[in-house]
């Protein structure tokens, strides 16, 4: 795993019209970017920041990051739409890479078994299900999947794969010292398992390994969880400043995380709540 890459931002060109309101800015390498920034609560950057490392050990795809920073010139010649971010900019941010043709997550919504077929990663549909429920992801669920579809041009034409985006209302959104290792913070009716992409998947699953699906799915989860415990030091250290985390919060994330109580309850209430 490597640190994000330290990227200035050239100009601003547009404003999301999403809770975070993030900036869709290119960078210095000829880049395109979706630029969050922090105004009060660090956390959820940080949040950000933990997420993409977490999900790259579990080998599920999500874009690439970097730090941005944006010279104070350009923030005294912010367009009108995006002045009101100038506040906030004095500061690094965290970056994810637009992803070259990029489309809208209907597919999860809509999607149907041939549609599936043209991804080279459907699994991940059902990773970043009980993903979601270990990091306690408040924010996809089956009616709203952050996720988006982009070209898989190492899998060949005609390829695409689907990448998990926003991480910045997980781990319940509450300060990471606050977080209890008895609770799941959770709920797994509205998980992203319940949208009917998941569910293709999901029988898929049953149909191929109809005695061993369920075995391997909590086995995997396991060792997915386990290798994230072991460079979970690394992945902390390649937070950039200032979305470190303090040593309270760094053991308080991992008491949280990797309580074996709480992923035993987890698992089941998990895979006690995937459809029929």
């Amino acid at each position: 795993m490597l640190p994000p890459t330290p990227l200035r931002v050239r100009a601003v060109r547009d404003v999301m019209d999403t809770a975070h309101k993030p900036l869709l800015v290119l960078t210095e390498d000829g880049g395109l970017y979706y630029l969050k920034y922090a105004k009060t609560q660090l956390y959820e950057l940080k949040s950000e920041w933990l997420c993409h490392y977490l999900l790259r050990l579990w080998e599920v795809a999500t874009p690439d990051i970097a730090v941005l920073t944006v010279p104070p010139q350009l923030v005294a010649q912010l367009p009108t739409v995006a002045q009101g971010a100038a506040r906030w900019l004095h500061q690094p941010a965290f970056g994810s890479r637009q992803v070259v043709g990029a489309e809208a997550s209907d597919f999860v919504h809509y999607g149907t078994a041939a549609e599936l077929a043209t991804l080279s990663n459907p699994d991940d549909l059902l990773w970043v299900a009980i993903f979601d429920a270990w990091v306690s992801n408040d924010d996809r669920r089956a009616s709203h999947h952050n996720m988006i579809l982009g070209a898989d041009e190492a899998a060949g034409r005609g390829r695409q794969q689907c990448f998990a985006i926003d991480h910045a209302y997980t781990f319940a959104t509450l300060p990471f010292e606050q977080l209890d290792p008895a609770e799941t913070y959770f709920s797994y009716n509205t998980n992203l398992s319940q949208a009917p992409a998941a569910r293709v998947v999901l029988g898929q699953w049953r149909e191929k390994r109809p005695l061993l699906w369920a075995s391997e799915y909590e086995r995997d989860f396991y060792l997915r969880v386990e290798k994230c415990r072991i460079n979970f030091a690394t992945v902390c250290a390649l937070l950039p400043a200032p979305f470190q985390l303090s040593i309270a919060e760094q053991t308080n994330l991992a008491n949280f995380l990797f309580d074996k109580n709480r992923l035993a309850q987890l698992w089941v209430e998990f895979f006690n709540a995937l459809p029929q």
